[in-house]
């Protein structure tokens, strides 16, 4: 950890270039920091994973989320939350992993988190899914925020317009309820926010006049 204030600083060395590590060993922070963004390469459990660019009703629903839990989870001060938007983040275990969303409790982390990747285990995650990554993350990368000690992971499914949310409990996940358009409901772990799930998703095509 950085000797400075910063929440989550890195003590990680800067790295330039790219040079895949040997084989048999596993994969680092190193191996993926200087890859090109539109990889979005994470590392859980020690291998590589890559992301397609997001399709639009991917970004659509990120933004609305964002939006609604940032103005309402307290972003300017007292004892809120830090919402942030595809940061990474080192969760230990071998683990380098950048959620679509991600909050971390002010009582926790005072400052704004910063580092590149950010040392702190998330309070919360969301992961909007697309079809190339929803078994993973509802898979190895489930597993991973689990192992980590993530308390909520929301996980947002723009076809189906769910949003399922997970509560980890004796270190699996169980879940706490499952929401569809037409709730208007305040999703743990944000008490003070009401969302309106059809909201988040692009809006539904209106059906052609008989």
């Amino acid at each position: 950890m950085d000797s400075d204030n910063h929440c989550g600083a890195s003590s990680l060395p800067p790295v330039e270039g790219y040079v895949p590590g040997p084989p048999g060993r596993p994969a680092t922070w190193e191996d993926i920091v200087n890859l090109p963004e539109n990889l979005h390469a994470e590392v859980v459990n020690g291998r590589v994973h890559y992301r397609l660019t997001a399709r639009g009703q991917h970004g659509h629903a990120v933004g609305e989320i964002f939006s609604a839990v940032r103005r309402s989870a307290g972003q300017g001060g007292g004892d809120g939350w830090w919402i942030l938007l595809d940061a990474g983040f080192d969760i230990g275990h071998g683990s380098f992993v950048g959620p679509d969303l991600a909050g971390i409790r002010k009582a926790r982390c005072p400052e704004f988190p910063t580092g590149f990747p950010i040392r702190l285990v998330p309070d919360w995650v969301c992961e909007v899914l697309s079809p190339s990554n929803a078994h993973y993350d509802r898979g190895d990368k489930a597993e991973a925020y689990a192992k980590a000690g993530v308390p909520w992971y929301w996980i947002v499914d723009a076809d189906e317009r769910t949003v399922e949310v997970l509560e980890l409990v004796n270190g699996r996940w169980q879940i706490f309820g499952v929401y569809t358009d037409g709730a208007v409901v305040a999703l743990p772990p944000f008490e003070d926010v009401t969302l309106t799930v059809s909201e988040i998703f692009v809006p539904k095509k209106a059906a052609a006049p008989g």
